[in-house]
């Protein structure tokens, strides 16, 4: 019996792609149909019983928008969660009484300049008195409408963010900053036993920007070799890789 295209149900021929979900498509498919933002599937009613477009551009299959984090007050109760489970681990963020906003991508593209596509943006402005933090607020920005692994990990990699700003460390290089934060979302992703728990560390440990990606595989060698207590101390210390 021939191998069935999983997006049109027709046999394939030639030239096809295999996702991370096991799905086969025909090659010429994947010029056309939409792709999910946040799992990679191609989005279709054989494939993910369909899907939606976000009005800033953003495709979400159904299957991920089934967890789709859209209400404020949801979005507070887990970033509480996620700077819990990370203060377990040792990356202390106090005190905590962040402003938290969920926002639309163009609020999200006005407050990060950077170009790049994000799902997060964090703000901590203090005041000090010899040296000694005396007043600060706090603000944490997240995407709205990101599924729920996907917003646990933006949280993750914000308040990591802010575990640098807190302690007036602002002149580590952007490898360590960045693959650092993206250590701590890596770190909340092992606790999730799931198949989109290991896409997004496969997406982690592949991405190939030399930044974030290269970033984020030296952080990990460093809890890897150093555990978290020394990789913590690394930062604090050297501020480069």
């Amino acid at each position: 019996m021939p191998l069935l295209c999983d997006y049109c149900g027709q046999p394939l021929a030639g030239r096809f792609f295999r996702d991370f979900w096991g799905n086969s498509y025909c090659a010429d498919h994947l010029k056309k149909a939409p792709v999910c933002s946040y799992c990679g599937r191609l989005i279709g009613e054989k494939t993910t019983g369909g899907g939606r477009a976000y009005a800033d551009g953003r495709a979400i299959c159904r299957l991920c928008y089934k967890s789709a984090v859209t209400d404020q007050t949801r979005g507070r109760e887990i970033l509480g969660e996620v700077h819990d489970r990370l203060e377990e681990m040792g990356i202390l963020v106090r005190p905590f009484r962040p402003e938290f906003f969920l926002i639309d991508r163009s609020r999200l593209i006005s407050l990060d300049r950077s170009g790049r596509e994000k799902q997060g943006y964090a703000v901590f402005n203090r005041k000090t008195v010899n040296r000694e933090i005396t007043e600060f607020r706090l603000e944490i920005f997240i995407l709205t409408g990101l599924p729920e692994i996907q917003f646990r990990t933006a949280c993750a990699h914000e308040l990591m963010h802010i575990w640098f700003y807190s302690r007036g460390i602002t002149d580590a290089s952007p490898a360590l900053t960045e693959g650092s934060c993206n250590m701590a979302a890596y770190l909340i992703l092992e606790d999730i036993l799931t198949p989109e728990s290991e896409y997004l560390r496969k997406s982690l440990n592949e991405d190939r920007d030399r930044i974030y990606g290269g970033g984020f595989r030296k952080a990990r060698r460093l809890v890897e070799d150093r555990g978290i207590p020394g990789w913590l101390d690394h930062i604090s210390k050297k501020r480069r890789f």
